[in-house]
């Protein structure tokens, strides 16, 4: 069995009595007072109540007193106002944001569900392990790469130990639309540090056991492959087998069509949408509390030894996925709006090819203002009528269909699929769509596709004369002979949907220049 940084470290069931009889010093005394470490709320009623609200507040300011190696600040507000707070460990101190932005750093989040406090526990108990710790591993480890904790992601659920915020929201149903103040808070936050591995610490309220310990990584099908390839091998050959070693049975979480879905509303998902490695950890909620929050902890130690012994493995693979997506969006690859990986094929519903981009009028990108910034979306405006293009070819295509695209199960608003790049929003780039289901057989005869073009083709020199009202006069007429065609079923309902609402939104743009 391999031994990592934990397996040198003393046992984590040990770790309560060990800090309590014989205080810690650090690494060679460098930025360690020899104040014994605070204990958790939980750990001081020996597993009978969970910590607070109030005291993770108090642990938090304890250990960033007693260690250099930790900073923690408060990053936003619940729903009822309640302070939402992010931790960093590194070493010999916690890096800038800027430089941890550039550099290496995993994600360790608890309780997304107020009534599965274990994960919680764990994020505390990680935290103050590593800023105490003096092996020499781990010191190498919080060299490279920063750990940041969010401990309490719904403050409101735990407050009122309750699975949703205090508004009924399930919290991790909104890592897409970002409708929840919780949400956009951890968006915020992992949008500007892109960690490398995110953890997602839940449990099983109704089960006692049998396994112990379920997990999964990222299930929908537009994660890069390398990157997901690389997330199941750290669940099977790492992760399950060091669980078990520490006396918890352990399963793959979720079976077809309920739980464990590649539903991009869900973090795990999300997660690998973002280009990292993601990890669901699911404990039964009705174990005893103190086995439930030892079952988290000896999957998060295995999750550090993972990425420990795997980190030139872990950078390469989050590295690379952003451009491989972006490659994978300028060559119109397959990009799925529903589906799961490894489920059954017959419910996957693709686009293929995928658009080149979307087009959005003024009041949709508005709509989706709030999705551009927190996914850092690359746009195209246009100074005529402040319009929008998302292009399909950058890293953060993995979300664009599944916000605007009309037949996305969850998206956010409907924008105009477009099949070629060139100067979208104009009578030349509508003429290669006309091209683009022409090719795809919307057509009954060529003459209809070809009438369509010519008269695209005049729009466009008007347009070049900038010329609005004879724009407009051509663009009202191509609006009727669109219709006229669909009611002789000359053309497909799909490509005169998408034909029609190009021509309005031309039109628009045209009639506010007249």
């Amino acid at each position: 069995m391999r031994r990592g940084i934990w397996g040198k470290v003393i046992s984590f069931l040990a770790i309560v009595l060990f800090i309590t009889i014989n205080p810690i010093t650090g690494h060679a005394g460098e930025g360690i007072n020899s104040d014994d470490p605070p204990t958790t709320g939980f750990e001081d009623r020996d597993g009978d109540g969970w910590t607070t609200l109030d005291e993770e507040a108090k642990f938090l300011e304890k250990v960033s007193e007693l260690s250099d190696r930790v900073t923690y600040e408060q990053i936003g507000n619940s729903g009822e106002g309640w302070p939402i707070y992010m931790a960093k460990v590194g070493y010999p101190e916690v890096p800038s944001d800027e430089e941890i932005a550039d550099g290496r750093n995993v994600l360790i989040m608890g309780t997304p569900h107020g009534n599965e406090p274990a994960g919680r526990e764990m994020t505390l108990k990680t935290l103050r392990n590593l800023a105490f710790s003096d092996d020499q591993e781990t010191i190498d480890m919080l060299s490279k790469s920063t750990i940041l904790f969010v401990p309490t992601p719904n403050p409101d659920g735990r407050q009122s130990n309750t699975r949703g915020n205090a508004s009924g929201i399930d919290n991790n149903r909104d890592h897409l639309k970002l409708e929840t103040p919780e949400i956009q808070v951890i968006a915020e936050m992992m949008n500007t540090f892109k960690p490398d591995i995110t953890v997602d610490a839940h449990e099983r309220p109704r089960d006692y056991g049998d396994p112990d310990v379920e997990m999964l990584w990222p299930r929908n099908l537009n994660v890069d492959e390398k990157l997901r390839d690389l997330n199941i091998e750290m669940v099977e050959d790492y992760l399950f087998p060091d669980v078990e070693e520490a006396g918890f049975t352990t399963g793959e979480y979720g079976t077809p069509p309920g739980s464990g879905s590649g539903s991009e509303r869900i973090l795990r998902n999300m997660g690998g949408l973002r280009h990292g490695l993601s990890l669901l950890i699911e404990t039964p909620g009705k174990a005893e509390p103190n086995s439930r929050v030892d079952m988290h902890m000896a999957t998060i130690e295995s999750v550090l030894n993972f990425y420990q012994e795997r980190y030139t493995d872990v950078v390469d693979v989050v590295t690379e996925a952003p451009k491989h997506k972006e490659k994978a969006g300028a060559n119109q690859e397959t990009f799925y709006l529903d589906g799961t990986h490894g489920w059954d094929e017959a419910d996957w519903v693709a686009l293929d090819p995928a658009p080149s981009g979307y087009l959005l009028d003024n009041e949709q990108a508005k709509d989706i203002d709030r999705h551009i910034r927190l996914f850092s979306l690359e746009t195209e405006n246009f100074e005529d009528n402040g319009g929008v293009y998302l292009s399909m070819e950058q890293p953060m295509m993995t979300v664009i269909p599944l916000l605007i695209d009309e037949g996305a199960p969850n998206h956010q608003i409907e924008g105009l699929a477009l099949y070629d790049s060139t100067n979208p929003g104009s009578a030349e780039n509508m003429k290669k769509q006309v091209e683009h289901f022409e090719n795809q057989g919307d057509f009954d005869s060529d003459q209809a596709a070809r009438t369509l073009k010519e008269h695209l083709t005049a729009i466009d020199r008007f347009e070049k004369q900038d010329d609005a009202d004879k724009v407009a006069k051509h663009l009202t007429s191509l609006g009727k002979l669109l219709d006229h065609q669909y009611s002789d079923e000359l053309l497909t309902e799909t490509a005169f949907d998408n034909l029609r609402a190009y021509t309005d939104y031309l039109l628009e743009k045209w009639e506010v220049s007249i």
